[in-house]
Parts: structure tokens; sequence; C-alpha cells
């Protein structure tokens, strides 16, 4: 590995470590790929037979796309630039642009070449500036720069990955205009359940993704809350985040933080894991009545359960009871619920639990997205009064229960 790979590796890695470890991983490559110079004397790459950048001129044809975007740069645009190559885009956009930047490279050869040939680190080392290496990861990327339904969105490319990638670019195109035009958010004062199923109460907005409900989002993606900022007065939310993954639960936490107004309240539940584990530990297979885990199932299925379960009745992952005690009994509580985890199927159709939250954990998740007065708190005891209402904590014998301001 060159130095210059290291180094722009080291930094790619602490916000997308699947990216760095394929590119490491990609040491052959697919197709011919050669680094040539183009009618200006600058490098070009010809791949499998195509110029990567245009072969007059590529620091031209940088310049003038930049020119092209110029007047809706700000502070709060985000640029999405498809298509890293020799980087003359995105060190242009780096140079001159206020505003945020995320870069695609879909093309591993291209990725493993040009990383280890072109330092990006002056690039990569800033905050608004994430690399990744396919559409999932750039919704990711956007969550890690704070992008918001609020701010405008531009893209940019060049005639290699026009020609390439049409299908990839044309879904970022599509959901940038809607974006840009025909975005409805929510400006006025409000408060919200988050994952309300078919709940609904005066003077509450509903979030949810697979019931009509006010906010239509799916939170196992890095899709910001088409919600502007600081006008939130209180958010509840019942046995909801232990659907998502860490990764989506920092962002979701993130999120609203960003909605909240100051000084308003979060109120979260969730399956507690430390009262399975317990259970499991005092043999109180009844404590698992309280999530819904099949009765029929022995207990170490039913803690499997807890963590991750597929769609309803179908209970979780198999293993043997023997197995299930082994891991408990030689596993920290973290890498238990790691091990938990891991073993889901992810062909399901269905995938329910797919997290074990404990107090700590949560705690600390909160207090990284900014919150206060973090406190683990009991059924129907919050700090509000109008949380402490019937309609709104369930299952009080199973629930972690917290509370959280965003500071004044």
């Amino acid at each position: 590995m060159s130095k210059i790979l290291k180094k722009n590796l080291e930094l790619i890695v602490e916000y997308n470590a699947p990216l760095v470890k394929r590119i490491i991983d990609h040491k052959d490559l697919d197709k011919d790929l050669q680094v040539i110079e183009a009618k200006s004397g600058d490098p070009n790459i010809l791949y499998n037979g195509d110029y990567v950048h245009d072969n007059n001129d590529p620091v031209y044809e940088a310049i003038d796309t930049y020119q092209k975007i110029a007047p809706e740069d700000s502070p709060d645009t985000v640029h999405i630039i498809y298509g890293l190559g020799l980087g003359y885009l995105l060190k242009r956009f780096a140079l001159k642009c206020s505003g945020k930047i995320a870069v695609v490279e879909p093309n591993l050869d291209v990725l493993r070449v040009v990383l280890e040939v072109v330092d990006f680190s002056d690039e990569f080392a800033r905050k608004n500036i994430k690399l990744a290496g396919n559409n999932e990861e750039l919704t990711m990327c956007l969550g890690k720069i704070s992008f918001n339904l609020s701010q405008k969105v531009t893209l940019s490319s060049t005639m290699f990955y026009y020609k390439n990638y049409m299908n990839e670019l044309s879904s970022i195109e599509a959901g940038a205009k809607v974006l840009n035009k025909d975005r409805t958010l929510i400006d006025q004062p409000c408060k919200i359940n988050i994952g309300a199923g078919a709940w609904n109460k005066d003077g509450w907005l509903t979030l949810d993704c697979y019931i009509k409900a006010d906010v239509q989002v799916d939170l196992r993606t890095f899709t910001p809350l088409p919600i502007v900022n600081d006008v939130v007065e209180k958010v509840f939310s019942s046995h909801c985040i232990e659907h998502i993954e860490d990764p989506h639960l920092e962002f979701l936490l993130k999120e609203l933080y960003r909605i909240m107004k100051p000084g308003a309240i979060v109120r979260l539940a969730c399956p507690d894991a430390e009262g399975a584990l317990e259970a499991y530990r005092n043999n109180n297979p009844d404590w698992f009545n309280g999530i819904g885990t099949r009765r029929k199932d022995p207990i170490g299925a039913r803690l499997l359960n807890t963590f991750v379960s597929y769609e309803a009745r179908s209970g979780g992952p198999q293993k043997s009871e023997e197995e299930v005690r082994e891991k408990f009994e030689t596993l920290s509580k973290e890498d238990f619920i790691k091990w938990c985890l891991s073993l889901c199927d992810r062909s399901r159709p269905y995938i329910a639990h797919i997290n074990g939250i404990y107090y700590d954990k949560l705690q600390k998740m909160m207090q990284d997205a900014g919150f206060v007065d973090i406190e683990r708190s009991s059924y129907r005891n919050s700090r509000d009064e109008e949380l402490k209402g019937e309609d709104f904590d369930l299952h009080p014998t199973v629930s972690l229960f917290v509370e959280a301001f965003k500071p004044v």
C-alpha cells in the first residue's frame, strides 16, 4: 500500500469503513485502466477504451462544470459530485464552494488506482467533504454532513459517468429535484410521535413508514426528517428504535436534536436489553411475554428474538439452547448482543427487531447527539405532565424509558 493510499484511507475510514475495506480488498482490476496524458498535458484516465475526463482539457472541464452550479452555492448547499476520477471536480469544488460536498465514485478500479496516486488529504480532512462508493453510502454520507431537507442540492458529473452510470445518476437527480422543488416541510411548532403506527392524538403529528402518517419516513435509511430546525416541542417514541440499527439510530437522534426547540423534551421507550439478559440469567421466561416473543419457544430462542425478529409470529434466528448458553456465559453484554445481531437473516421479507438497547448505550448516543439532563425514567413517570398520560407509555415490565432535553 502506497503512502498516499494509506493517508487517504485513514481519513475515509473515520466515516465509511465498508468502502475502505472494499478498496483494500480490490487488488486486481476488473478492466483495463491506463493513466494517460490529455491534449492539455494534464493526466487523464483511459478506462476500458473510454476517457474518464475530457481529453482535450480535464482542468477546464472541471472549471466549466463548477461555473454552472456556482450561482447555487451557499454554506447551506449540498453539492453531490458523481465520479471522483482523478479528482479534478472535487478539488475545484473544494477550492471554490462554501457548501458541503459528497462525492460518489462507483468504480472500484478507478478508486483503487486514483487513491494510490492522488493525495486528497487536504480535501478528505475537511468535515464537510465525504466520499461514497454507491448510492446507499451516499445517503449515509449526507447524514454525516448534517444534511437536511431545507438545503439546496446540486448534482455534477462528467460525460463518462453519465454514459456508464445513467440509472444511478437518474435516481440521485430525481431525488434532488424533489428536494429542490417539490418538498413539503413542516415549519410550524408541533409535537411528534416517532413510529406511531395507528396511534393518534389531537395536537400531535405521527411519523411512520408502513402506516399512513403525517410524516412518512423510513428510519432504516439516512433520510433527513422533513421538518425545519427548532420547531418540535415534544418527541415521544415507544418501541420503535429497536427496529433500526445503531448508525440509523445515531442519525435519528441527531435529527431529533436538530428539529426540537431549545428546552424541548424527548421520551424514548424500547425493550430493555439488560432486562432481557437478566430474565435469561434467572430462567424467567414470563418476562419475554411482554415483548411478544413466541411462548412455545425455549428461553434461549426468546432471548435471541428480543434482539432479532422477523415477520409476525415467525420468531428470530435459530440456534441451539446450548450455543446460546455458551455465548451468554463467555461473551460480554455488548459482544453477546452483537453476536445475536450477526445471526440476522437479511434475506427475510421483513426484519422487525434489529437492535439491543440498554441505558448506558442509549445515554451515550443521546449525549453525543447533544442532549442534556438524560435520565432513566419509569412507566408513566415522565418529567412532562402530558407524557405521563395513558396515551403514551406501554409495556411496563419490559421497557427501558429514557428522557432528555435539548439545551436552552
